[in-house]
């Protein structure tokens, strides 16, 4: 049981560190949210 749990906190860190490296690469707007986009409008 334990493996299984350190394998989905490794998971979703990497999943977050991903989401953070597109924002700051400029590929946040697939991420936008509604207050962005009625901004945009």
């Amino acid at each position: 049981m334990r493996i299984i749990f350190i394998v989905m906190i490794v998971s979703v860190l990497s999943i977050l560190a991903f989401k953070y490296a597109d924002q700051s690469l400029g590929g946040g707007d697939i991420l936008a949210s509604p207050t962005e986009l009625s901004v945009q409008n």
